[in-house]
């Protein structure tokens, strides 16, 4: 056996030290460092390179590494779009890790440039380790049907399969073509991932459910759930996403016909549409009478609990959740658009997200979150309208109380 500390035991030593240095710098988005892997990588991704959409978002980056160590993200190239601070656009910043992973957000703008276009963001750990992390995004193009100052609509996205379709209706002789609600329909779950809708005291009045179940004539009849003769034969119930009771005016029945659509139906626990969701449902409705300005609501589903079918036999998609997200001025007579409030303080929004079973909690508290959560968990951007220097603020407001809730 030879000793270590002979000059034969040496030079091995120190070649076999060498190469598990060699070895440990090959890594590309990890090195180790006292003990702890040291990383940086684009949390949606879980990869150095992200694809981020054409809209304003806010990419995470997780950095890996010991707590304490001292850290900087720098983006090296892109600045001009693609910042650490979304108030500031700075390009810049600093920090030290408080966890073994932490998350820090960039910021990146609309992109209006015409072209598609790439930035590079370095993070530097104290003691000299690099990443560099590589983020591309398309032009942002917005089809006519989504291309509207309309605060609920949320930012567009392309979706495999998905067709995006607002239908208008008379609400009085001097609005003739009011908008009703605007869909994101998933053409091979047969149900929308999303409904965007205006509630205002204007589109509910004299209530008279019509019960006029049909197709939406904009969408292909094969691409939908034929719920004319009767409700799903495979499990669940017609659950409405942008409610009946909320569309129903004495100049014009095809308002509250239009909620009839299959395009609009998607299927539902009995329990969970008759008890949690109902709920979720006559607080809006509240929220929406109680004010002069307008109550902007984005209802959906996320996920596949199971397969339904129509009487057919035709296939559709019971979702595993369903959600709503609410924004409207604090003080509700305000006569302000959106975009033209800059204080967070003048607006509350909340979120409710709820598995679609057949156990349904007595109150709705348990239900809440913040718009922010909801938009972390389906991917979307809602209310884009908002004032970027208070969107994040808006968003992450969670009190239930503002919205009479208070079990």
């Amino acid at each position: 056996m030879i000793s270590i500390f002979s000059r034969g035991g040496a030079l091995r030593f120190a070649a076999f030290f060498l190469m598990l240095v060699a070895l440990s710098v090959s890594c590309g988005s990890s090195e180790e460092g006292q003990g702890t892997s040291f990383g940086a990588r684009f949390l949606e991704s879980q990869n150095t390179s992200l694809e981020a959409p054409g809209y304003a978002s806010d990419p995470r980056i997780v950095l890996s590494g010991t707590v304490g160590t001292s850290y900087t993200v720098t983006v090296t190239e892109g600045g001009s779009w693609c910042w650490t601070s979304r108030n500031t656009h700075a390009t810049s910043r600093s920090g030290s890790l408080v966890t073994t992973a932490d998350v820090v957000y960039l910021y990146l703008a609309e992109n209006d440039s015409g072209a598609a276009r790439t930035a590079t963001v370095r993070v530097a750990f104290d003691g000299g380790l690099e990443f560099d992390l590589t983020l591309s995004q398309p032009e942002y193009s917005i089809p006519a049907v989504m291309d509207h100052p309309w605060a609920e609509l949320p930012a567009y996205k392309s979706i495999d399969n998905c067709t995006y379709v607002t239908h208008y209706a008379p609400i009085s002789s001097t609005q003739p073509k009011a908008r009703n609600f605007t869909i994101c329909y998933d053409r091979s779950k047969r149900i929308a991932l999303w409904v965007a809708y205006p509630i205002h005291a204007c589109y509910m009045q004299n209530y008279i459910r019509s019960d006029a179940w049909d197709f939406d004539p904009e969408i292909p009849e094969a691409d939908q759930a034929d719920l004319r003769s009767g409700p799903y034969r495979g499990g669940g119930v017609r659950g409405h996403q942008c409610m009946s009771n909320h569309r129903s005016v004495p100049y014009s029945t095809l308002l509250n016909e239009q909620t009839f659509y299959s395009t609009n139906i998607m299927p539902q626990e009995s329990a969970f549409n008759g008890g949690s969701w109902l709920k979720m449902e006559e607080t809006a409705s509240a929220m929406g009478k109680s004010c002069a300005d307008t109550l902007y609501t984005v209802t959906g589903n996320y996920g596949v609990r199971s397969w339904s079918t129509d009487r057919s036999g035709t296939k559709v998609a019971m979702p595993e959740y369903c959600w709503k997200v609410l924004l409207r001025t604090k003080n509700g007579n305000t006569r302000k658009r959106i975009d033209e409030i800059h204080d967070a303080s003048e607006l509350i929004a909340i979120g409710f997200w709820a598995e679609n079973s057949s156990v349904s909690a007595d109150g709705l508290a348990e239900y809440t979150t913040s718009v922010a959560e909801i938009e972390q968990k389906t991917g979307y951007k809602f209310f884009p309208m908002l004032d970027e220097a208070i969107a994040a603020d808006v968003k992450a407001q969670h009190n239930p109380t503002a919205w009479g809730i208070t079990e």
